[in-house]
This record gives structure tokens, C-alpha cells and sequence, in this order.
């Protein structure tokens, strides 16, 4: 046998592995890797809320400042409850009312700079604080079942409503209107949902909204351009359908099919879609999350949740627990999670 012809042979060798190799790498990227499940949530740790003889009530949205404060909107309390990393009161912010500096079920916070903005939805306005606690201004807004609010990089309030035919207006920081974005498909304006959160902001400042009554999730600049969409037909996701000729709707009955979509979060440079499955004869809610690449090719579906998140900080992600940690205490605490590979 001659050299010339051993080289060939494993030349051959080496390229039928190579074709092997090669083979398998496109089969694996034709499956997806929806179906790798390559990613878990586990708990991290709890933080108790520690608030002395003050009582919250229910959290409707939980905000991270780039200083690991937490600000918590208590719809029940009609405040903002701000703590430290450690969840230590540092002050509320707000007191139940109509007037100035007085909210009314409060659904969201943001934070641009010295300012605390709330979504008070009950007065069917927004209320800019100082981070102090004083009053600093207010505006009103012109739709109602509003469901989130952010604050752009360079000050812009974003607010959404889930009756409006857009998806959110954009208002300055005195309330003068600058526009409003997108345009809602028929048909998805919904009610049931005004509890739950459905705005979020990238890293780089694009929004992540959800529009609740079913995929997709979009990623958009504040003028309204989508730059990807996110949407998968996961195991488990309902779309919100109503019965033919129905005169009056069940809502636990609706809810037995229909998943929402709550707010969407970047984590680990995905993205996460969260959604609720409701049915009540069945146990309190469950929630599931949907990962995606930021170019909106599915990772992995119907990954379990513990709880809904609000907040993220790299590959961690933050909610709230209402179980006491302690028998004797009331106070819900902000649990802690990260979501790491298998």
C-alpha cells in the first residue's frame, strides 16, 4: 500500500466525519433549540421585607434602580414603598387621595434621575415625586385601563392602555403629548389583565410590550418601529377566545384556555415572555416563561416559573412573594431567582 493511498484513506475518513459532524449540527439547528431545554430558574435567595409596624398590601409592580433600591407600587396601600437592597424601609412615597402628592391604586413606578413617576391609575393620572418623598408634579391622561409605564434614557414617559387602537402614548415630563406609538390588531383590547404588568425596557433602551391577549411580544424604539417579534406555539399557550353568541362572559371559564401575556424581560441576553395559566378549581395561578433570542428564534418553551417577575439584573430576576416567611409575619418579601444552563 502506498503512502499516497494511506493519506487518501484517511483523508476519506476524515471527511466522512467531517460530513457526520457537519450533518448533525444542521439537524440539531433544523430542530431548534426550543427542544434542547438547556436553561433552569432556581431560587437564589429571599429578602424580607423589613417595614417596621407599616403593612403592604398588594404589589402591583416591583422596580430595581441602578442602585439596588426597590421600589414597590402598593395598589391596596396607595403608595410606593422604597428599600434599600436589603429591603429595609428607606421611606414611602405617597398617601391615599385625589390631591397633590395622593394616589389612587397605583399600578407602576419608574425612575428617571431625582424622580419617582407612579402610573396612578385610579386618578387617571401620572405623579412625579422627588425621590425624597415631595411632591414635584402631576398629568393627566386621556385613556383609561392603562397597565405600565417607563421612563426613556432621555426622560420620555411611556404609558399604555389596553383599550387605546395604539399601544402606548409618549408624553414629556410636564404631560405634553409627543405622540402615540403603534397600532393595536383588532380585537385585542382586554380588560381582564389590568393587574399584571406589560411594558419593560431593554438595556439599550428599546421596549419590550406585550400585548397581552396574545404572542407576539414586540421589541420596539420609542417612535413605534418593531425591530423583532417574538412568538412561539408553546405547550400550554391559549389565546384569549370568546364564546359564539355568549350574552354575558365567564371569566373563569375564559381563563381555563386562555394564557395572557405578561411583561417580557431580557435575562442572560434572552428574552423571557412570561404567561399566566388561571384555573381556580384547579389551585392558584401558574406561570410559565418563553425564551427567545433577541432576534426571535425560540431557545426554550414553557419553562416553569415560580411566581412573575418584574425586574431583572443580568441573570437574575425578582419577585414577590405574599407567603410569610415566619409564622406571625405579614409582610410579602422579594424573592430572588437566576436562570442558568442545565
Amino acid at each position: 500500500m502506498s503512502a499516497e493511498s494511506v493519506f487518501l484513506k484517511k483523508g476519506d475518513f476524515n471527511l466522512k466525519r467531517l460530513i457526520s459532524v457537519v450533518s448533525t449540527f444542521v439537524f440539531t439547528a433544523a430542530l431548534g433549540t426550543a427542544d434542547a431545554q438547556p436553561f433552569a430558574i432556581e431560587k437564589v435567595r429571599a429578602i424580607p421585607l423589613q417595614l417596621g409596624d407599616e403593612f403592604v398590601g398588594l404589589i402591583s409592580d416591583l422596580f430595581l434602580d441602578t442602585d439596588g433600591r426597590f421600589y414597590l407600587t402598593d395598589w391596596q396601600q396607595h403608595t410606593v414603598w422604597i428599600c434599600d437592597s436589603k429591603g429595609k424601609l428607606v421611606r414611602r412615597v405617597g398617601r391615599e387621595g385625589a390631591g397633590p402628592g395622593e394616589l389612587q391604586h397605583p399600578t407602576g413606578t419608574a425612575v428617571f434621575e431625582d424622580k419617582v413617576i407612579v402610573l396612578d391609575t385610579g386618578n387617571g393620572r401620572v405623579m412625579i415625586f422627588k425621590k425624597d418623598g415631595t411632591y414635584s408634579n402631576d398629568f393627566r391622561l386621556d385613556f383609561q385601563m392603562t397597565s405600565g409605564i417607563l421612563v426613556s434614557k432621555d426622560g420620555r414617559i411611556a404609558v399604555n392602555s389596553l383599550w387605546e387602537p395604539t399601544l402606548f402614548t409618549v408624553y414629556d415630563m410636564d404631560g405634553g403629548i409627543i405622540g402615540s406609538r403603534g397600532e393595536r390588531v383588532p380585537d385585542q383590547a382586554v380588560g381582564y389583565a389590568i393587574g399584571d404588568q406589560h411594558l419593560s425596557q431593554t438595556p439599550e433602551g428599546h421596549i419590550l410590550y406585550s400585548t397581552v391577549k396574545e404572542y407576539p411580544v414586540l421589541r420596539m424604539k420609542w417612535d413605534g418601529t418593531v425591530l423583532a417579534t417574538y412568538e412561539a406555539d408553546s405547550p400550554g399557550y391559549g389565546k384569549l377566545t370568546y364564546p359564539s353568541g355568549a350574552l354575558f362572559l365567564n371569566h373563569r371559564e375564559i381563563m381555563k384556555t386562555w394564557t395572557p401575556i405578561l411583561r417580557a424581560l431580557i435575562v442572560s441576553d434572552c428574552v423571557l415572555a412570561q404567561r399566566k395559566k388561571e384555573d381556580w378549581e384547579k389551585g392558584p395561578p401558574k406561570y410559565y416563561g418563553d425564551l427567545f433570542t433577541m432576534d426571535g428564534e425560540p431557545i426554550q418553551l414553557a419553562l416553569e416559573l415560580a411566581l412573575q417577575f418584574y425586574a431583572v439584573d443580568g441573570d437574575l430576576l425578582f419577585g414577590i412573594d405574599s407567603t410569610p416567611m415566619d409564622e406571625g409575619e405579614d409582610n410579602p418579601h422579594i424573592v430572588v431567582y437566576r436562570l442558568g444552563e442545565l
